[in-house]
């Protein structure tokens, strides 16, 4: 089981320095040699109704709002880790290659973009004044950023079934998926991410 423990700050914090709006949606593992684990979660919601400081405050009209809930915790092995619908695995092979294989379905019925995204494109482009000062992003929570801490540096980093705006990239050990909320709702095969590392 993993416990969980609210830590927004540091989203805030970085889109108070400027990052883009896929530090809104976000999940990051660190996994160790053994496959056990930490994770991290950042999601959007909609608040059901106004915070204590919206409350608190005179003299102003508030025209956006919107809750960013971060979550923390830790897995013993990654084999038991279930966000949604998307299927994560791990092993080692024989010549000492370990991988990790994360499956997102696609489509309508695909339940992992809701979870993180609960909000209608006219709610997310609402939503981003409330995050994003600078004005430069047209939406909030239009991609899903999925980013893996690896023990070692990756050896390989590839997709199948790429589909149009996905992008990976690696640096040392850590690997990032970017994936459009569009792409992931949209009928098609499923995006297949496999890592690899040396032990």
């Amino acid at each position: 089981m993993i416990r969980l423990a609210h830590l927004c700050l540091p989203i805030l914090l970085a889109f108070a320095a400027g990052c883009d709006e896929t530090d809104a949606v976000a999940v990051r593992l660190t996994v160790a040699e053994d496959f056990s684990g930490t994770v991290r979660t950042s999601s959007l919601a909609l608040p059901r109704e106004p915070g204590l400081l919206e409350q608190s405050v005179s003299g102003a009209q508030w025209d956006s709002s919107v809750e960013v809930v971060c979550a923390a915790g830790r897995f013993a092995a990654l084999a038991d880790l279930a966000l949604a619908d998307i299927v994560i695995r791990g092993g080692t092979t024989p010549e000492g290659l370990s991988f990790v294989r994360i499956e997102l379905p696609r489509g309508e019925g695909a339940r992992w973009p809701r979870a993180f995204v609960p909000l209608t494109v006219e709610e997310r482009r609402r939503a981003v004044a409330a995050l994003d000062p600078s004005g430069r992003a047209k939406e909030v929570g239009a991609t899903v950023k999925l980013e893996v801490e690896l023990p070692s540096d990756a050896v390989g980093n590839g997709l199948t079934g790429r589909a149009r705006g996905t992008r990976t990239k690696s640096e040392g050990t850590l690997a990032t998926l970017t994936v459009p909320l569009d792409v992931a709702t949209t009928a098609g095969d499923p995006i297949v991410w496999h890592l690899t590392w040396q032990r």
